[in-house]
Parts: structure tokens; sequence; C-alpha cells
């Protein structure tokens, strides 16, 4: 819980100094918010050579081992200290890397993470349930100075074909459907659009209902 405390309180003083307070304001505070759940087959996705990047540049799982051997550097200290709870509660994390350098990073939960039938608080409000070998994806966070290039694509779909070669069969996600560069990725990167869901949130709280069908 301290170490908790202590990523949120560099999360707002980043903010702060960053001028991105509304940007922090809008993932925390929103009224009839619209969710588009998403889910992925693994054994279809695109080629990662369909996101070319720099050579010396690879997407990496996240340990704690890396982290230590590697001394990685994040462009944020709060992305950091998100890594080492993240790591702390089980989930798995890739990061797109460049020598020591972290451009972004993405999570995922699968059953080791979870300690009842949902892998991840998300798959409650969203209305999916991973299966055994499925996995639910969240969280994905990409470096303001480094934004561009298929940099977002060629991170997800880099995580996606690690998942896969660790026997995972399908991902599940989701992104808000104002958010225009994450609705490109995924559409780009063939996820399926479900039911779409509909948030309000007041800091903590969190009220939800299902709408109709994307393709209606």
């Amino acid at each position: 819980m301290l170490q908790y405390c202590k990523m949120r309180l560099v999360q707002v003083l980043e903010t702060v100094k960053h001028g991105s307070i509304n940007s922090l304001l809008r993932e925390t505070v929103y009224l009839n918010r619209e969710a588009v759940p998403v889910e992925i087959e693994l054994d279809n996705l695109r080629p990662v050579a369909d996101f070319a990047r720099p050579h010396d540049e690879e997407v990496v799982e996240l340990t704690q081992e890396l982290l230590q051997n590697r001394q990685l550097a994040y462009p944020l200290k709060s992305r950091h200290l998100k890594t080492l709870n993240y790591l702390k509660r089980g989930y798995r994390g890739y990061a797109l890397v460049k020598g020591n350098k972290v451009f972004g990073d993405i999570w995922c939960a699968d059953s080791k993470a979870g300690n009842d039938c949902y892998k991840h608080p998300d798959e409650l409000w969203l209305g999916v349930r991973c299966a055994p070998k499925e996995v639910y994806t969240f969280d994905m966070f990409v470096d303001p100075a480094n934004r561009g290039g298929n940099l977002a694509a060629a991170l997800q779909n880099g995580a996606l074909h690690l998942l896969k070669r660790h026997g995972y069969t399908k991902a599940y996600g989701f992104f808000w459907s104002d958010n225009v560069p994450a609705l490109w990725v995924h559409r780009t990167l063939r996820w399926r659009e479900l039911n779409r869901v509909r948030a309000t949130r007041l800091l903590l709280s969190r009220k939800l209902y299902v709408t109709g069908d994307p393709a209606d």
C-alpha cells in the first residue's frame, strides 16, 4: 500500500510539472464515457514486420531480473514505480526498449494474477471473462516524447506475439471510444470490438451499464 501511495503521489507531481493535469483528471473523473471492449485471436496476428522499428529496438518481457541487469530507465519515475507494483502483484509486462531506455510498456493479467474467477478487476465491469490460456491486456503507456512512427502498434503487436509464444490463445482489452489514437491502433491490429459499455466515475467510484453492439 505504501509503494502504491508513493507511485500515485509521484504521478500527480509529474502531471503538474508537465502541465497535463487535464489528462489526469479525464482518467479519474468522467460522465457517461464509452468504453470499447475488444478481443483478438493470437493465431491470427499481423506479422511483426508490418510495424517495423529501428533495428536496435526490441519488445521484451519485464521481470525483476531484467530491470536489475539492464538498469532500465523510464521517462517517468511514476511509470517505473508502477512497473514494480505490477510485477509484485503478479502481472506480466512487456516493454519496447532501446538499450536501457523504455519507450513504452503494456501489462497483462493471467490466471496467476487473479485470486478469483476474474484475472483483473476490469473484466467484471467490461463484461468479459478470460478462460484458461487467455489473457487480459491493460494500461498501455507510450512515452509522450517518442510517440508516432508506429511505436504503439509495434509495442502492442510485439507483446501479443510474445504472449502467443507463452501458449496464450486469445487476448482481451479495451479502449475509450473518444481516444482516436487507441482506436486506430486496435483496429489496425484487427482486434474485434465487443458490446460497448458506458462508464461514470467520480474519483474512486465507478458506475457502468451496457449499451448496444457496435455492429448494430
